[in-house]
C-alpha cells in the first residue's frame, strides 16, 4: 500500500504540467512612462484553449496598456501569445502583471495558470544623486533699449537714403530722351512732294497717302473717326462743316486721288504737284475756318 502511494506520487511529479505561462520581453530596462514591448506566452496542451481577460491591466493602475493585447501571428496549436506594449508610472525593478489567464483543457477540465515570475527595471526621470526636479531655466536676458542716439542714425540714414534716390530719379529723368511731337501737316506734305514724281508706281502710291492724310486731318479736326467709309460717303459727310469753296477744292482734290489710285491715271509732275498745293489750301481754309468759328 505505502508503495502504491509512493510511486503515484512520483507520478504526479514527474507529469508535465498542462499549461504554463510567461513573458518574453524586448527589452531589460525602461524609462518611467516609456512603452516595452512584450509577449505573453501560454504553452499548453494541442487542442486547449487560453483565454486572457479584457480588463486584465485596470486591477493596478501603476501599469499602463499602451496598446490593447492582442493574438500574435506566432500562436500555434501547443502555445497562444498576445503581443502587448507596457509602461509602468513607477521605478525601481518592478514585477510583471500577473494576469489571469484561464486554460479549458481538450478533457473541459479549467485551469488558472501559475507565472514564472519575471521582472524589469524602470529608470525614474531624475538622474542619479538629483532629489529633486531640476530648476526651470531662466528666460533670456532683455535686449538693451534704444536710445535716442541709435534713433539719430535712423534719421541720418533714413535722410541719406531719400537724398540717393532722388539723385538718381533725376538722373534717370536727365537722360530720358523727350518725346517729339509728330510732324505737322505741313511736314508731311512737303515730304510727300520730295517723293521721285517720274514714277508711276511712286505717284499712285503717293495718292493713297495724300487722301489718307487729309481725310484723317479733317476727321481730326471734327472730332470724329470716319476711315470705313468710301470717299463719296466720306466726302458727303465732311463738307458740311466746310464753306463752299473749301469743300469744292476738295472734291476736285478726291477725284484726282480716286484716278491716280484706282483708275490707273497717270498724272505728271506739275499735275502732282499741283495736287499737293490743292491739299495745303484745303487744309488751311478748314484750319482758319475752325479758328474763326471758335
Amino acid at each position: 500500500m505505502i508503495a502504491t502511494l509512493v510511486l503515484a506520487w512520483f507520478a504526479q511529479e514527474a507529469a508535465p504540467a498542462p499549461a504554463r505561462v510567461r513573458w518574453e520581453l524586448a527589452a531589460a530596462s525602461a524609462g518611467v512612462g516609456e512603452g516595452v514591448e512584450a509577449l505573453l506566452v501560454v504553452e499548453h496542451a494541442p487542442g486547449a484553449r487560453a483565454r486572457l481577460p479584457v480588463d486584465w491591466a485596470d486591477s493596478d493602475y501603476s501599469w499602463l496598456e499602451l496598446t490593447p493585447a492582442r493574438l500574435d501571428g506566432g500562436s500555434s496549436a501547443s502555445a497562444t501569445r498576445w503581443r502587448v506594449e507596457l509602461s509602468s508610472l513607477e521605478a525601481g525593478e518592478r514585477e510583471l502583471p500577473q494576469p489571469a489567464i484561464e486554460v479549458e483543457l481538450p478533457g473541459g477540465t479549467k485551469v488558472t495558470l501559475e507565472y514564472e515570475v519575471r521582472s524589469l527595471r524602470f529608470q525614474p526621470a531624475l538622474f542619479d544623486g538629483e532629489d529633486a526636479p531640476r530648476e526651470p531655466r531662466d528666460f533670456r536676458p532683455a535686449e538693451p533699449e534704444e536710445t535716442a542716439t541709435s534713433w539719430t542714425w535712423y534719421a541720418v540714414g533714413g535722410l541719406v537714403l531719400a537724398l540717393a534716390g532722388a539723385a538718381c530719379g533725376w538722373l534717370l529723368r536727365s537722360r530720358r530722351k523727350p518725346v517729339e511731337p509728330p510732324p505737322s501737316a505741313t511736314a508731311r506734305l512737303a515730304e510727300l512732294g520730295t517723293r521721285k514724281l517720274d514714277d508711276p508706281a511712286v505717284v499712285r502710291e503717293l495718292y493713297y497717302d495724300l487722301s489718307r492724310l487729309v481725310r484723317r486731318e479733317l476727321d481730326a479736326r471734327a472730332g470724329e473717326r470716319r476711315d470705313a467709309r468710301t470717299d463719296e460717303e466720306w466726302f458727303a459727310s465732311a463738307r458740311t462743316a466746310l464753306a463752299p469753296e473749301v469743300a469744292t477744292a476738295l472734291e476736285a482734290l478726291l477725284v484726282s486721288c480716286r484716278g491716280a489710285k484706282y483708275a490707273a491715271a497717270r498724272p505728271t509732275e506739275w499735275a502732282v504737284r499741283e495736287d499737293l498745293s490743292r491739299a495745303a489750301r484745303v487744309l488751311e481754309s478748314a484750319a482758319s475756318g475752325a479758328r474763326s468759328a471758335a
